[in-house]
């Protein structure tokens, strides 16, 4: 799962966060408690992981803990056959 959650910080620092985050994020790291992710930024996550991964994301799908956290989100893919 860690070239997953490579990709997916990546993205996350890259296309998300921009000059919030000055470090490599922890993969454990609460996104949704230090701010780092909003409902605008998930959105952005989704179209990412979609394409990137080739799973398709549901409203069902859209829980926080699903994307609390980098590994959080890596096992989600990995769950949807990412």
């Amino acid at each position: 799962m860690s070239d997953k959650a490579d990709a997916i910080e990546k993205f996350i620092v890259e296309e998300i966060t921009g000059d919030l985050v000055s470090a490599p994020l922890a993969h454990d790291e609460d996104l949704l408690a230090a701010d780092l992710i909003d409902s605008l930024g998930i959105t952005e996550l989704i179209a990412f992981l979609e394409r990137r991964f080739g799973i398709a994301v549901g409203d069902e799908d859209l829980t926080p803990d699903h994307f609390r956290s980098i590994d959080a989100i890596a096992a989600f893919v990995e769950a949807k056959g990412g």
